[in-house]
């Protein structure tokens, strides 16, 4: 998937079911806080790929990085999701744990769908999650569009 499409899928996905992980932003600041927290998340996990949006704008980490990983490796895994929700419950709180996870499990599940897939268990296992969605193509620009209005819907 595109940085847009990670992007808005992030803010729907904590919109949606924020609330459902203890996220009870009732002042304008925390419902920032967690949107923010989110959509950095949403794109975090291509990190490792130098050309990406997140790796430009996330030098040298992101060459560091992809020297270490290979992509839709161990960045785009369920295990490492469960290691940034740790560290960020000690670190921050609860709550921004919980946008921080929402935000880059929907990067996992929309990279799920696509042809190149993830692998969910890495390193543990190779087993890969594929789709039938081209990166860029029609589908995900459908995808895209059902997520604008929805997200429309829902901030209206």
């Amino acid at each position: 998937m595109i940085f847009l499409t990670h992007l808005l899928a992030g803010i729907l996905a904590v919109a949606y079911f924020g609330h459902y992980f203890g996220i009870h932003a009732s002042t304008n600041s925390e419902k920032i806080v967690a949107i923010a927290t989110a959509m950095l998340f949403s794109i975090l996990p291509d990190i490792d790929m130098v050309k990406s949006k997140a790796g430009r704008h996330l030098q040298p980490f992101s060459t560091i990085l992809s020297f270490i990983f290979r992509h839709r490796g161990f960045l785009h895994s369920f295990i490492f999701v469960a290691i940034v929700y740790l560290g960020i419950r000690y670190l921050l709180s609860p709550a921004i744990a919980a946008a921080a996870t929402i935000g880059y499990s929907s990067h996992l599940i929309m990279d799920s769908l696509t042809k190149e897939g993830i692998m969910p268990l890495s390193p543990l296992s190779k087993l890969r999650l594929r789709g039938f969605i081209r990166t860029g193509g029609i589908l995900e620009k459908a995808i895209f569009t059902a997520i604008s209005v929805l997200l429309l819907l829902k901030l209206a």
